[in-house]
């Protein structure tokens, strides 16, 4: 299955028009995934692959940078761990940041659920496209409907800063 969680960005879209939104979401998705860090770890009891250390991880012209990434595989046919098979989730922990040519979005955790559909940023979200800022505690993104949600700390408030094109 394609890795879409670089498609994390694409919750800016909401600073965007819809048409833009469903065009930012189906962005390279069967595109390669290359992953460096600095460190790899491979737990074949767990299903999963722990890359540690400055960690990129590209799909066609996104780039997500974190300090931890946790990949976690499906069981394979023969009962055992399949590293390398198909993924099932994605959690990347401390300073997360996703990139695309336009967009940066922000957060100390991120999980993508493949098998939901779901991606999750938590911890200060920050979604940033030329001069215009949303921030929030968590942003939620559904791969299967295009709705988004951004939502504050208890208490607190979602923010948005919108500027307008001009000079």
């Amino acid at each position: 299955m394609s890795w879409r969680p670089l498609s994390l960005l694409l919750a800016l879209t909401l600073l965007s028009s819809p048409l833009a939104a469903q065009q930012a979401l189906q962005r390279d998705p069967d595109a390669p995934i290359e992953i460096e860090a600095d460190n790899l770890e491979v737990r074949r009891d767990q299903q999963i692959a722990i890359f540690t250390g400055n960690v990129d991880a590209v799909q066609g012209g996104m780039t997500l940078r974190t300090d931890e990434l946790r990949v976690s595989y499906r069981e394979g046919d023969s009962g055992g761990a399949d590293v390398g098979g198909a993924i099932s989730k994605l959690e990347a922990v401390g300073s997360v940041v996703v990139l695309t040519s336009r967009e940066r979005a922000t957060g100390r955790r991120g999980v993508y659920d493949v098998d939901a559909g779901r991606i999750r940023l938590e911890g200060g979200v920050q979604l940033f496209r030329e001069d215009n800022v949303l921030t929030g505690q968590t942003l939620v993104m559904d791969l299967n409907t295009g709705v988004s949600t951004l939502d504050a700390e208890r208490g607190g408030r979602v923010k948005g800063i919108f500027r307008p094109e001009g000079d």
